[in-house]
């Protein structure tokens, strides 16, 4: 294999890890979502930082991994459409995610502080469309990312 072969895969693994990150997040919004005491929120709450450095290695190598792909191919180029297309998409993700990261752990630490009325306000939050419709829209970004890989509009 040749060092384009390897940045790609090491590229389309960044890809999966971000994919699994979500794929959990995606449990803990739904079980959280159902949730209906603090104990247990705090099991979920648990189980959020597994995600952490999946989404940020995977997100950070995919870009690196990309542009470094741009500039090694004869096809492609850093200036082509698709590829900046994909770093105003990395843009917003990382924005989305970001909002919606800091929205969980705001939630978190009231569920840690363990002051009379938490659990109602944890409750309320988790089931709040506020952090769902931040993940769904981090997750259609990440669709869009993908879309925008896999056919390349206008190379």
């Amino acid at each position: 294999m040749d060092l384009y072969s390897w940045l790609l895969a090491l590229h389309l693994l960044a890809a999966f890890a971000i994919a699994a990150a979500l794929v959990l997040y995606s449990a803990l919004v739904y079980t959280g979502r159902r949730m209906r005491t603090l104990e247990d929120t705090r099991y979920v709450f648990r189980l959020a930082p597994i995600g952490a450095p999946l989404i940020g290695a995977g997100s950070v190598l995919a870009l690196l991994l990309g542009i470094w792909l741009a500039i090694k191919s004869p096809d492609y180029h850093v200036w082509d459409g698709w590829v900046i297309a994909a770093l105003v998409l990395w843009l917003v993700f990382g924005a989305i995610g970001g909002r919606t990261g800091a929205y969980y752990t705001g939630v978190q630490k009231i569920a840690d502080a363990n002051e009379p009325g938490a659990e109602a306000e944890v409750i309320s939050r988790l089931q709040a469309p506020t952090g769902l419709l931040l993940h769904l829209g981090n997750i259609a970004i990440f669709v869009l990312l993908l879309l925008d890989m896999l056919f390349k509009p206008g190379a």
